[in-house]
């Protein structure tokens, strides 16, 4: 276990911003896609949701997944419920092991978030089955890896606003 968090992780981080990332992976959740591109790329939302519950968890916690859940649904016109259910449920398991997560280098989380986005399609699927629908397939939880390859890159990315700049 890695026990140095970039100086970033401690600075306050302003409601704003997590609200503007929040608002911008719904807007790419919205990008119409071509038919089979969409196969692949994981679920920004979940994404983003996992990155401020394990870095934020007093602003972000399992009541803003729910919510964002319910976007999320509203959004892909899919099952009601079924994204609010599986947001809730996998922060929950985030917020439980956030102290650990935190203090893991980012191999290491993108690890645990692979485990969390698995979880959160499975969910998905369990849900999606018991309403009636076939399974989807196994090509489902491609997402969920490419997730968690991107991990890194999310956790830079994300840490840009709260870096010095000065030499």
């Amino acid at each position: 276990m890695s026990f140095d968090r970039p100086k970033e992780l401690l600075k306050p981080v302003k409601r704003r911003f997590i609200l503007l990332t929040f608002m911008l992976a719904v807007l790419v959740e919205l990008i119409p896609l071509p038919v089979g591109s969409t196969r692949w790329l994981p679920d920004f939302i979940s994404l983003l949701l996992l990155y401020w519950i394990i870095n934020q968890p007093r602003r972000v916690n399992v009541g803003t997944a729910f919510i964002l859940g319910l976007v999320a649904d509203v959004s892909t016109a899919g099952l009601f419920g079924q994204h609010a259910l599986a947001y809730s449920i996998t922060g929950y398991l985030a917020l439980m092991r956030q102290s650990q997560l935190v203090m893991f280098n980012p191999g290491q989380q993108a690890l645990a978030v692979l485990g969390l986005m698995l979880t959160n399609q499975a969910i998905m699927v369990v849900v999606r089955m018991l309403t009636g629908s076939a399974f989807v397939g196994w090509g489902y939880f491609l997402p969920p890896l490419i997730g968690a390859l991107l991990w890194p890159l999310l956790t830079k990315l994300l840490l840009v606003p709260y870096q010095n700049h000065s030499v």
